[in-house]
């Protein structure tokens, strides 16, 4: 069986990643996995880390639950093209290198993304998730104009 990882951060960009991976799912007969990563947010990983410690716990429960309806809305989007075995997840951590991750724990074939998601300042100062993933990943990576 075919897996393709399509990662969301819930932009417009993400959304033609989602129907691109869709497509091929439903054409292939693939399984779907689409995957939120929480972190960035023009935030350095030990900062965000650091903002989720109690007091500002509040902060840990409102991405979770960001994430959360992100990935909802992408399942439905991609149900609503007609894959019918799709898989969900969230972590938290660097988003390239937590997709990478991911794609090796769950033996995806392909990894699909955006060109350009939510982190446009944070991606021209960086380099984007999408040029990491393409340099990075272990799988071919379809980036989504």
């Amino acid at each position: 069986m075919q897996h393709i990882l399509v990662a969301t951060d819930g932009s417009e960009g993400a959304d033609r990643a989602i129907d691109y991976a869709a497509h091929q799912a439903k054409d292939t007969g693939a399984d779907l996995l689409i995957v939120n990563v929480v972190g960035g947010y023009g935030l350095p990983d030990n900062m965000l880390k650091a903002f989720s410690r109690a007091p500002n716990a509040w902060l840990e429960e409102m991405l979770t639950s960001v994430s959360a309806d992100t990935l909802t809305k992408a399942r439905e989007r991609a149900r609503s093209i007609g894959v019918t075995m799709i898989q969900i997840e969230s972590r938290a951590g660097d988003i390239a290198q937590t997709v990478i991750d991911i794609a090796r724990e769950k033996r995806a074939n392909s990894i699909v993304v955006g060109k350009r998601g939510t982190g446009r300042i944070t991606g021209l100062l960086l380099g984007s998730v999408s040029q990491k993933l393409a340099s990075l990943a272990p799988v071919p990576v379809t980036i989504v104009p």
